[in-house]
């Protein structure tokens, strides 16, 4: 398998119904192509990881990087890999915001003004440490040597990761909404994501 992170400037300031359209196209398009990952944009600013069959994942990449909705992609990391990072995410998503760095204690010297692609591309660390918080449970080899006792606490983890998740969505979409119907815009598209959204949170 391949993993592949990148860095992309979006063209135009995106709004919430775009971002939730872009949500919505790999959560459809992925889990066929056995592609998982995640996406944290703040600042207009894409950081991306991928991650599935080494085809499949270079024929993504060579659609994303011509998508018209940004520009300045580059590639800061291409890794052959036996497992999954983000076996959890179809697709995750983090809009990136200064309470949740504050949350963050291996990123208290970083800024949000700092999320852009020169500042991460010269600074892989904080790259790592940005995309970490999202991995799957077992990603930490310290994680792989707790006992059976101690699983509890990284099944709190992946239930927190997955209320974040849909707090997160929920948000975007309702701000979407908003959007939407202020311009006169509302569509069934909208009331359809509105039901999907409502039926994912009456099965948790």
């Amino acid at each position: 398998m391949l993993r592949v992170t990148y860095l992309s400037r979006e063209s135009d300031s995106l709004t919430s119904s775009a971002l939730v359209d872009l949500l919505e196209h790999c959560k459809h398009n992925n889990p066929t192509l056995g592609i998982t990952g995640m996406l944290i944009y703040a600042n207009g600013t894409f950081l991306q990881t991928l991650e599935g069959e080494v085809n499949t994942v270079e024929t993504l990449l060579a659609k994303i990087e011509i998508d018209r909705r940004h520009r300045d992609f580059q590639v800061i990391k291409r890794e052959a890999t036996r497992e999954r990072l983000y076996e959890n995410w179809s697709m995750g998503f983090e809009r990136l915001t200064e309470s949740t760095l504050q949350d963050e204690p291996a990123l208290a010297a970083f800024q949000l003004q700092d999320f852009n692609p020169e500042y991460l591309s010269a600074h892989p660390t904080v790259v790592e440490n940005l995309l970490q918080r999202h991995r799957s449970s077992h990603w930490d080899p310290l994680i792989r040597e707790i006992d059976a006792r101690d699983q509890f606490i990284a099944e709190l983890r992946r239930a927190l990761a997955n209320a974040r998740q849909r707090n997160e969505q929920a948000l975007l979409l309702i701000e979407s909404v908003i959007e939407a119907s202020e311009g006169g815009k509302l569509t069934d598209i909208h009331l359809q994501l509105c039901r999907r959204l409502v039926e994912t949170l009456r099965k948790r």
